[in-house]
């Protein structure tokens, strides 16, 4: 009997652990939420026209090496070299 409240405790308190977790939420940085929608933006149009077969091969690649570089540099906070990389990224696609 002993052992069956012994294991229904740790239960409960692994689990309580484990929920509490799950609560906490951490808020981007203000510059990292507006990058990320910059870049979830792009990726939309550039995806439309992927859609839509209006980029070339080399154009395709061409822009997800910039949507690669724009994700990294959103990771690393360079705001304004994210911008930059993905104005000519909307250039390209024509947005």
């Amino acid at each position: 009997m002993l052992r069956r409240v012994v294991i229904g405790a740790s239960l409960a308190c692994l689990l309580s652990g484990a929920a509490y977790a799950v609560d906490e939420a951490v808020e981007p940085a203000e510059g990292e939420d507006q990058c990320t929608q910059q870049l979830v933006a792009a990726e939309e149009a550039v995806q439309n026209k992927i859609d839509a077969q209006t980029l070339s091969e080399a154009d395709t690649e061409k822009v997800n090496e910039l949507l690669d570089q724009a994700d990294a540099q959103c990771t690393e906070g360079n705001l304004a070299e994210a911008t930059a990389t993905l104005a000519t990224v909307n250039k390209m696609v024509g947005k």
